[in-house]
């Protein structure tokens, strides 16, 4: 993709979003990609038990059975190179009442298509869109009640960056599973469908320097009709110069307006955001962004929640003033180190996004880490940990907030056939409200992929 998304803050939520600095007079980098199909599946059960803090009654304990599959395919042409990826998974309770036995779906198609129309002019398309329980959320990875899934699931250890062998969708971050700026931590298991649609294109000005023009438009429903559902729409130019092999910069603007359809109306985002990357080593790079969000909510004089709602937030209706313009301070930074076969990153981010399932526009805010590293010639562990808090600005006061931790480990058998087995603990908090729920969780099961892919 020409839409460089390592030091964007929440480019659906507004932030600048400047292309890579892909020099268009020459094909090598299109040349280098190998044309291969990944397939890979996974089975997977897991045994939790959950802790309600807030009612003060012994956790609950439970079974669950996951199973998951995918496929990938990569292919190269003279000047055009094209990405296509399917992931689905089904998780179902065991020893659980008749309405809590049926599976929990998800399925996601991401696209990606790069092409060089000229000595100086790139072109890119991109597209994710699916359907979840949960809708990448908290509850939306094969874990009934459980966290994200992304370190009690296979797909980790067995290669995949996210729950049941999933990929993390375009802007998401690696280290923040919890995350990926279009239905960002979901509370509740409902169903849940989103498509994000991205285009852009980059003038390369000088041997160091590109400019970009793009835009993505965005929906997100949930069942039921949520007071949540919304559509968002984004436009951007930013510009790139590589000051040295190891060191570039990027400055950029964007404007992202949000409607929200069943509910209070709209809000109007304009950002700046200038960032820089630095390239410490062959394995070791930093980066990080800084920007100013101005953000302007044309919002009805009061909204009557849904009525679970209500009783999580503890307030049957929230009030609003029309016309609001506040300012806000983005900005993210992160570290990432590459082993030969596995990798570490670390980062942290802030920005605005269009909420979940309990809030509307809010404020983001997540640290995490993810680490994948083998151990011997078969075993490899890999890790995950994170917190994540939005801020409600349209709710205010409102607060959800999701902490996790996990490690799974993968012992390979024959070929691409592993055993994974892990475990993880995870907590989520909603304010005003006292609501409160923790999980403990430990998952084994087996996955498998070609080791090397399918050439063609």
């Amino acid at each position: 993709m020409g839409i460089s998304r390592a030091i964007v803050i929440l480019a659906l939520a507004g932030s600048s979003v400047p292309a890579q600095l892909r020099d268009p007079r020459t094909s090598d980098g299109l040349q280098s990609v190998v044309n291969s199909i990944q397939p890979w599946l996974a089975v997977t059960g897991s045994y939790y038990t959950d802790v309600n803090t807030t009612a003060d009654t012994p956790g609950s304990v439970g079974r669950s059975i996951g199973v998951s599959g995918g496929v990938s395919m990569m292919k190269s042409f003279k000047r055009t190179t094209f990405t296509l990826s399917y992931s689905g998974s089904g998780s179902r309770y065991l020893g659980k009442s008749e309405s809590q036995t049926g599976w929990n779906p998800s399925n996601v198609v991401s696209l990606s298509i790069g092409t060089q129309l000229s000595r100086r002019l790139t072109l890119d398309f991109g597209e994710f869109a699916g359907a979840s329980a949960g809708g990448f959320g908290i509850t939306s990875w094969g874990m009934p009640s459980s966290a994200n899934g992304v370190v009690g699931s296979i797909g980790v250890a067995g290669g995949n960056s996210a729950g049941g062998g999933a990929t993390l969708p375009p802007g998401s971050s690696t280290t923040n599973p919890l995350q990926n700026n279009l239905v960002d931590t979901q509370y509740s298991s409902q169903m849940t469908y989103f498509s994000n649609s991205s285009g852009s294109l980059g003038v390369l000005l000088s041997k160091r320097t590109m400019l970009s023009f793009g835009g993505s438009a965005y929906l997100a429903r949930r069942q039921g009709s949520s007071f949540t559902d919304s559509n968002g729409y984004t436009g951007n130019v930013g510009m790139s110069t590589y000051w040295t092999q190891r060191f570039s910069t990027n400055v950029g603007y964007s404007f992202t307006r949000i409607d929200y359809i069943k509910s209070i109306g709209s809000t109007n985002i304009q950002s700046v955001t200038v960032g820089a990357q630095y390239r410490i080593s062959t394995r070791d790079s930093v980066g990080g962004s800084f920007g100013e969000s101005f953000v302007n909510s044309q919002f009805l004089a009061s909204l009557t929640l849904p009525p679970d709602i209500a009783l999580l937030l503890g307030v049957p209706q929230v009030y609003f003033i029309e016309n609001v313009s506040q300012k806000f301070l983005s900005g993210s930074v992160s570290y990432n180190h590459s082993f030969q076969h596995s990798a570490l990153g670390i980062s942290c981010s802030s920005g605005i996004v269009p909420g979940n399932d309990l809030l509307l526009l809010s404020r983001s805010e997540s640290c995490g880490v993810f680490l994948s590293r083998p151990l011997t010639s078969r075993l490899s562990v890999s890790g995950v940990g994170g917190a994540s808090r939005l801020t409600g600005l349209a709710q205010a006061g409102d607060r959800y907030d999701v902490y996790n931790v996990g490690l799974t480990f993968s012992y390979r058998f024959i070929g691409g056939l592993a055993f994974t087995a892990g475990g993880g603990y995870y907590d989520n908090e909603i304010k005003p409200s006292s609501a409160s729920t923790s999980s403990a969780y430990a998952t084994a099961g087996l996955y498998w992929a070609p080791p090397h892919g399918l050439r063609f």
